[in-house]
């Protein structure tokens, strides 16, 4: 068990992924947020403070690397990064692809709030990235990408072992940073086969563990998509923790990984439902999987900013209830 779990599974609080309601809490824009670190590091206090939580999370994965290769990004107030068109539809033109310095314009912002806010709060703070092949699918196009790796593999390989190597520097810029973790994102690869994940996923995501994972940085495999047919390959990864989303059943995935955390995994969609019963929801995931010994709560991805801040202290409240 890496060490950073034995204290979260002892104390059993919840670990959500609250960064972008809380962003609106305090009265901050989404882009304010995440290309101000002074304001970034406001959000990590506040939920630090405000929040029964046993870490603070922040998962702006999914756009920060394609938004730094030069893919256009709009940040409006109520909503997610929302990314452009793919920069390179065609798998030699993904081959080809020039990587930035790891500290860009784009990442700067992201590393110095972690860099600022670990040394003020008083849990651990886990960041996020996207893992290479959910890179791949939005730099090339989900559909392409997916199409390139079976019918032109080669020039694929090539694209992903330099993003793999440019997403080893970005993690380890946040472990020397001073977060105690990252969640590494593949939602991609619910898309594609068992097999077609271990060849283009696991093999590179390993790479990453492998470089950057010791007693004080945690690699957490997070995945979002309907996972359940790809457990026993997920297994393999060398992922100190398993984050998981709303069709993911968790009972199955803690007894496919049965010696490390799971994480997660009530629906962010529920959070936006007409009068939300966020505590009976989140009671009947306790009842559910409060069993599982290594099972921490958690939200099953990000929350979205329109969020309400009553329906996350809800939530959070409810989870860390004994």
């Amino acid at each position: 068990m890496h060490p950073l779990f034995d204290d979260l599974l002892g104390r059993r609080q919840a670990v959500p992924c609250l960064f972008y309601p809380v962003v609106r809490e305090i009265g901050l824009t989404v882009s304010q947020a995440l290309t101000d670190p002074a304001a970034q590091v406001r959000v990590f206090e506040h939920t630090a403070r405000a929040y029964p939580v046993g870490a603070v999370v922040r998962m702006t994965e999914l756009w920060c690397e394609a938004a730094a290769c030069g893919m256009a990004c709009e940040m409006p107030d109520g909503g997610f990064p929302q990314l452009g068109s793919p920069l390179c539809e065609e798998a030699d033109a993904l081959a080809d692809l020039a990587f930035p310095d790891v500290e860009n314009a784009v990442t700067a912002p992201l590393l110095e709030a972690v860099r600022r806010g670990a040394q003020v709060l008083d849990r651990p703070l886990i960041a996020g990235m996207t893992g290479p092949y959910t890179l791949g699918a939005v730099l090339g196009g989900s559909e392409d990408f997916m199409m390139n790796c079976m019918t032109d593999p080669e020039p694929i390989h090539a694209f992903l072992s330099h993003a793999t190597a440019f997403l080893t520097a970005y993690a380890r810029a946040y472990r020397d940073a001073g977060a105690a973790g990252i969640l590494i994102a593949e939602p991609s690869t619910a898309m594609i086969s068992p097999d077609m994940m271990a060849e283009f996923s696991n093999r590179y995501l390993n790479q990453v563990i492998e470089a950057v994972q010791d007693d004080t940085f945690a690699v957490i495999y997070h995945n979002c998509g309907a996972v359940n047919p790809h457990l026993e390959t997920i297994s393999t990864l060398q992922a100190a923790a398993f984050h998981f989303g709303s069709d993911v059943d968790l009972s199955r995935a803690a007894a496919v990984i049965p010696d490390r955390p799971i994480l997660g995994n009530l629906d962010p969609r529920r959070f936006l439902a007409t009068n939300p019963d966020i505590p009976g929801e989140t009671a009947a995931q306790r009842a559910r999987y409060g069993g599982l010994a290594h099972w921490i709560p958690s939200t099953g991805c990000d929350l979205p900013p329109a969020v309400s801040p009553e329906t996350a202290h809800a939530f959070v409240t409810a989870m860390s209830a004994d």
